[in-house]
């Protein structure tokens, strides 16, 4: 007898239907974006990709401004990170206009590209206002003059200017990915309150009936760094008190560590707190400025409770608790 039922018939659907993305999907890891500027020593070029302008890491390459590159966006994100190359390479060897220099070796003096540039030039004959064949590095960089030259060098390019960025206000909603409490006294994560309340997830502080020194963390991974922020302008943390009948105060300190870490959770900078936050009830504070920015570089991944009043709070295992409320601007 055949099964009819809406499940079933659904699931049948689906076992005849195409898998994985559409054709219409754009699912290239690669763009192109216009060059603007490159950084030889830091290995970075900026670029404008995908309405944006941005300084990216960069494979050594010959680019020029205003020529096109090619940009590795995350799969994930669809954030630009990595530029990989140039579209068109300049030439090994660019014509430069002589400024100065002897006439047989020593450095010369050359413009190229409207950018003066001082280069060894161990053998030719060269007179000021000639040319000169020079040789580019591999960032397209010239280092040395391999002759003179009767052609007469292009005019230099006007460089066009990257487009003006446009911002908007944006707001997100993040919740802690893994959180818990670790017992100073045992060395160990998890050993106090495990089995009451929320569980292993609640974020314990302080020291109290006989718990030792309590170390609560909460690590949020890469979900703010991931928000492509300008600037973060405000970040407020609802944290629940547990149903334990008391109320405490809760301080915490951001950390770099986004997941637990393996020992003792360590924070670093400002300190913020709560007013007292009733038993089973919500409270919460604001971010300083200096943490705010932390959070958006990536510098700061977690938050780590010290507050030296004895208190639990909810964690992964309460909805709503450590969760962060975030405005922040964003290119657009």
């Amino acid at each position: 007898m055949s099964d009819i039922s809406t499940l079933n018939v659904a699931g049948l659907l689906a076992q005849v239907g195409p898998v994985g993305p559409s054709r219409s999907d754009d699912t290239s890891i690669f763009t192109t974006g216009t060059v603007y500027e490159v950084d030889p020593e830091g290995a970075r070029v900026r670029v404008g990709v995908r309405d944006g302008v941005v300084w990216l890491p960069a494979v050594a390459d010959r680019y020029s401004g205003d020529s096109l590159a090619r940009v590795m966006v995350d799969p994930i994100t669809a954030r630009p990170v990595l530029v990989v190359g140039a579209v068109k390479p300049r030439r090994p060897a660019v014509l430069g206009l002589v400024l100065s220099g002897p006439s047989g070796g020593g450095n010369l003096g050359v413009r190229i590209d409207g950018i003066e540039y001082s280069v060894p030039a161990p053998t030719g004959a060269y007179s000021i206002d000639s040319t000169a064949w020079i040789l580019l590095d591999e960032w397209g960089v010239p280092f040395l003059a391999v002759g003179p030259s009767s052609t007469t060098p292009p005019p230099a390019p006007t460089p066009t200017a990257p487009p003006a960025p446009t911002t908007a206000t944006a707001t997100a909603t993040i919740g802690p990915q893994v959180s818990g409490t670790y017992s100073a006294a045992s060395g160990r994560w998890d050993q106090w309150n495990a089995g009451r309340y929320g569980g292993a997830s609640d974020i314990y502080q302080g020291n109290g009936y006989g718990s030792g020194p309590l170390i609560g963390f909460a690590g949020y991974g890469e979900q703010l760094v991931n928000l492509g922020a300008v600037s973060i302008d405000e970040i407020v943390l609802s944290a629940r008190k547990t149903a334990d009948g008391n109320s405490a105060v809760l301080s915490v300190q951001g950390s770099g560590s986004g997941g637990r870490p393996g020992g003792a959770p360590a924070g670093s900078g400002d300190v913020v707190s709560s007013g007292p936050i009733g038993s089973g009830q919500f409270g919460g504070l604001a971010f300083t400025a200096g943490m705010r920015e932390a959070f958006r570089t990536g510098a700061m991944k977690g938050l780590v409770a010290v507050g030296g009043q004895y208190g639990g709070f909810g964690g992964t295992s309460t909805p709503g608790s450590f969760v962060l409320q975030i405005r922040y601007t964003r290119n657009v």
